[in-house]
């Protein structure tokens, strides 16, 4: 246990090379808008350049995005993120793949594409979608997106969820700045501004990573990174936000029930051609006392909690695409 825990904090990390070709590179920056990590260095005009920050030597999750929204193909991924040892050590083969449903030796979605249903398409190409048009989301699509939700499978059918829909900008902005409070204190404790570990913050966050493994992740620290460099704005000036509240009563495991009705929504929005992002980084903050009035102005309370949350809007160009994904192991048993 003492060895897992050395690699807690700021564990050694191998992450994939981002490279991109400055002769087609069109300079629009939107590999950097779409980053959830903060991953890239842009000025207009400029080709972007990978960085990494506060400990990181690349901030990177490895999710493709920057590809898939590059107009020009530019980019490109080699390799895995993979934390070798400790705490937070990584389990996936580290074999980075295009979807391949038809078990291929090397896939290529472009031959198979037209063999596949209108859900596997979804499936394969849906992207988590930052870049936002400013164009209000029809009431009738935000429905049609609820009804998904209200028809996903739940434990008992007992639907332990409900919804609350803001379009609201200024209730929007308020629920971010409120939650930035709590999130810049623990991601500013956790960076290091020299890229060195300090002694106290090796305790510290290795004691919390005791006691709460899946908050101390040191991943979701450049989100919150990213977010702060972006005035706060964690649902990407989307014009619609829809909440998943989980019935904390509800039968067996209401927190799977809403992660199921949750990715139903999300399908349903990108079968719709809207884009979505699902953003769970501010539900920790939200259910603190010091957003006790927040919570009461939108109308959360006992025995409902808020377990993730849903950007919706209209996409910015081309979001949705293939990339490829790490393969986690799989046990056949006949």
């Amino acid at each position: 246990m003492l060895e897992s825990l050395k690699q807690a904090y700021l564990p050694d990390m191998n992450f994939p090379v981002r490279s991109i070709d400055k002769e087609t590179c069109s300079r629009c920056g939107r590999c950097f808008e779409t980053c959830p990590c903060g991953g890239f260095s842009w000025t207009k005009g400029e080709v972007p350049v990978p960085i990494g920050f506060g400990g990181f030597k690349e901030a990177c999750i490895n999710c493709g995005n920057c590809m898939a929204v590059c107009p020009t193909h530019a980019i490109s991924m080699n390799g895995s993120l993979a934390i070798r040892e400790g705490r937070y050590k990584t389990f996936l083969d580290r074999k980075m793949q295009p979807p391949n449903p038809f078990g291929q030796e090397t896939p290529d979605y472009a031959s198979f594409e037209k063999d596949l249903t209108d859900m596997e398409r979804a499936i394969f190409t849906r992207r988590s979608n930052r870049l936002f048009k400013d164009k209000p989301v029809d009431k009738d699509l935000i429905h049609r997106i609820l009804e998904a939700g209200r028809f996903a499978p739940s434990a008992g059918n007992g639907q332990p969820y409900r919804f609350i829909v803001i379009t609201n900008q200024e209730v929007i902005h308020e629920m971010e700045d409120r939650s930035m409070v709590v999130l810049k204190l623990l991601k500013n404790a956790y960076l290091s501004t020299n890229g060195k570990k300090k002694l106290w913050k090796n305790v510290f966050f290795s004691a919390a990573s005791f006691m709460m493994a899946n908050k101390f992740d040191p991943r979701p620290m450049t989100a919150m990174e990213k977010a702060d460099r972006n005035k706060g704005r964690m649902y990407f000036s989307a014009p619609c936000v829809i909440l998943i509240l989980k019935h904390t009563r509800g039968i067996s495991n209401p927190d799977l029930d809403a992660g199921i009705c949750t990715q139903n929504m999300v399908l349903a929005a990108h079968a719709l051609g809207l884009g979505t992002c699902i953003v769970s980084l501010n539900m920790v903050p939200l259910s603190y006392p010091i957003m006790a009035g927040f919570r009461k102005k939108i109308g959360i309370k006992p025995p409902f909690q808020a377990v993730t949350s849903i950007a919706v809007g209209h996409p910015k160009g081309k979001i949705d695409g293939i990339v490829a994904r790490d393969t986690p192991p799989v046990t056949w048993i006949d």
